[in-house]
């Protein structure tokens, strides 16, 4: 009897460890050998582990002890992925290739079952509120159809949101109810019109965000909620200046409810400077830049570090700010520096042959590179790249005949640390003085400021 109860105390460890929980799945049609498994954080996606698919599509994954419960990305061929929440419990389902989500049925996993019920049901209720909504805008109020409409709208939406909120209070410790209570947006009434519509969006769209619950970082919903949020106050009417000044307008409301979570501040505050960098928004920047508060946030050390460091480079290479009198060897061999090229403007590119972006732009810099106006405008362009036998090709096969600059230590160049970039393809504008003129993010955009200035004709 002793011994028997000292077995089971020896093999009490070994039966613990092997309780870790399974991702079983299968997808039919698929011709991949393997599928890889990411985890979220927030928008951001990393590569966790890859899983081995078997001949008719099935595979199977465990997930270690220590696995973050939340959502994780399953991706495979070109552009193939769905999603799962992983929270302590096996996961079972099938699918088929050309047709994930009308195809997909879960056998095991109440989590994944929950938010997919919510998901099906959300579209289907966006779906018929949009048909509905424009039909209440233009149709006759005092026609009897009138009445009808808006009670239909209004049963619709009333719908969703009771079944939204008795699924949050039956499963509590579910994350997928955690999700739904933040993702879901209840709309406004069906009396309220277009523009009473989008105000009361404004105002209550944060009503049930729980910024407080870090866990959501584990998924994409702060992420969405902000795109969302700000495309509230998109108007296709405004100029760029105009636009952004609504943008601010998102932003400041952003940066208050998203304040009291330190974590969750910075990963929204860095996930607003990368979007708006990416579209050259410079004044919605600087606001962010001049307001944000990381003093007294509480954030992990090294992404206040990170986002500091943004920061502090908006504020710096800003436009109206002077850089560096950067000097360097181009491959060539000759020597560069920025104060001594003698173009009336030069413009300072951070690119890389590996970014396709890049690659379409440097050929369109080819239509101003012209050497009757050299005299006005320069070309200095520094490549974030590793390989120089690569490189080289690329710029003989095109012949980009500009100064071509490269130390081949990618991010961590002089170059690029100095100016703190961080993303490609990057533009500075300059005058003589080196005092940045502009930060054009595309072509069209760097050609109007050329013919501000009159370096084009």
């Amino acid at each position: 009897m002793l011994f028997r109860i000292l077995l089971i105390i020896l093999l009490c460890p070994v039966l613990a460890v092997s309780q870790n929980n399974t991702l079983s799945g299968k997808i039919s049609e698929i011709k991949d050998d393997y599928i890889y498994l990411h985890t979220f954080y927030g928008a951001e996606n990393k590569r966790l582990d890859s899983i081995q698919v078997q001949p008719d599509g099935s595979f199977t994954y465990q997930f270690q002890n220590n696995a973050y419960k939340g959502m994780y990305r399953l991706r495979w061929g070109k552009n193939q992925m769905m999603d799962i929440i992983y929270n302590d419990e096996n996961i079972r389902f099938q699918t088929t290739n050309n047709s994930i989500v009308d195809s997909l049925v879960y056998f095991h996993s109440p989590e994944n079952q929950l938010y997919f019920d919510y998901l099906q049901k959300r579209n289907l209720c966006e779906f018929k509120l949009e048909l509905i909504y424009p039909l209440i805008n233009m149709y006759p109020k005092d026609d009897p159809f009138y009445a009808s409409i808006t009670k239909q709208y209004d049963i619709v939406n009333d719908e969703m949101s009771e079944w939204a909120s008795s699924i949050v209070k039956q499963h509590p410790n579910k994350f997928a109810a955690r999700l739904i209570r933040s993702d879901y947006t209840p709309m406004p009434s069906s009396f309220l019109n277009e523009e009473q519509h989008v105000n009361f969006l404004k105002i209550h769209f944060f009503d049930n965000i729980d910024f407080n619950d870090t866990s959501l970082l584990n998924s994409n919903l702060f992420s969405n909620k902000t795109i969302q949020y700000l495309s509230l106050y998109q108007n296709n009417r405004l100029d760029k200046d105009h636009l952004q000044v609504e943008y601010i307008k998102a932003v400041s409301i952003i940066m208050e409810k998203a304040k009291n979570s330190p974590e969750v501040y910075a990963y929204v505050m860095d996930y607003l400077i990368n979007g708006f960098s990416s579209y050259g928004f410079e004044k919605v920047l600087t606001f962010i830049a001049d307001n944000i508060d990381l003093e007294d946030q509480c954030i992990d050390e090294e992404k206040k570090a990170l986002l500091e460091k943004k920061v502090d480079s908006h504020k710096k290479f800003s436009i109206g700010k002077q850089i560096p009198d950067l000097e360097t060897i181009d491959l060539k061999g000759n020597s560069v520096k920025l104060s001594s090229i003698e173009s009336e403007y030069t413009i300072l590119l951070f690119w890389a042959t590996w970014c396709p972006s890049c690659k379409g732009l440097v050929n369109d810099l080819k239509k101003i590179y012209l050497p009757d106006n050299h005299h006005k405008l320069e070309i200095v362009a520094i490549a974030i790249d590793e390989s120089k036998d690569e490189l080289e090709k690329f710029i003989n096969d095109g012949d980009y005949n500009w100064i071509n600059v490269c130390d081949f230590k990618k991010w961590k160049g002089d170059l690029v640390q100095q100016l703190d970039i961080y993303a490609t393809p990057t533009m500075f504008l300059l005058d003589k003085s080196l005092t940045i003129q502009a930060k054009p993010i595309t072509y069209n955009e760097l050609t109007n400021e050329l013919f501000k200035r009159n370096v084009l004709e």
